[in-house]
């Protein structure tokens, strides 16, 4: 029987690679520091259970998956590709519901009132990065969250102001300048990670 600290080691290393994360990837989302991944990955020592069970819960196996050393590469990308499959399709589906409530609100409103409220559309955009915030948060990277803030901060600001063009309020812009600076700061700020 093989060694189980290079055991756990491979499939961490393989789990990592296979999720397309690096050493410091991991190391920040564990709380560690990438050369703690290092001696887990080499086999020099391994995280204790708590830990192994947050790695788990990271990677989406089972705690017992981990210690077999027959885990294969094709089984784990099989079930990777499966659970991202799944995590954007219901991430897209509640994005969607966004559009179709904007949808919805412009057909009714159209056929009620002889409203045509295209803006309904327009407000659909930050809406669906709120949506988009939500579900990257649980199941996303950091990256992905920076841009959709981003997207979200700029195109409400976008919103306000073509919502109330006849004021021509070119300046409310100005207001996404020290936001998006914040937002980049707010990036940048790293947890203090174990040894």
């Amino acid at each position: 029987m093989e060694n189980i600290n290079i055991v756990i080691g491979n499939n961490i290393k393989e789990l990592r690679k296979i999720h397309k994360l690096t050493q410091n990837d991991l190391a920040e989302k564990l709380n560690y520091s990438n050369k703690a991944i290092s001696r887990w990955e080499s086999g020099e020592v391994i995280p204790d259970v708590n830990t192994l069970n947050k790695i788990c819960d990271i990677f989406q196996i089972p705690i017992s998956q981990i210690f077999e050393s027959n885990l294969t590469k094709k089984q784990i990308t099989k079930q990777y590709k499966f659970q991202i499959g799944n995590k954007l399709a219901i991430s897209l589906l509640a994005v969607l519901m966004v559009w179709l409530t904007a949808t919805v609100a412009y057909v009714y409103s159209v056929i009620t009132f002889g409203d045509n409220i295209w803006q309904a559309f327009l407000w659909a955009i930050p809406i669906s990065c709120i949506v988009g915030i939500v579900f990257n948060s649980i199941w996303g990277k950091k990256i992905i969250n920076f841009i959709i803030i981003s997207i979200l901060v700029w195109s409400t600001l976008a919103c306000v102001y073509i919502t109330f063009l006849q004021y021509n309020m070119w300046l409310i812009f100005i207001i996404g300048v020290p936001i998006q600076i914040g937002i980049i700061l707010w990036f940048n700020i790293h947890s203090r990670p174990k040894v």
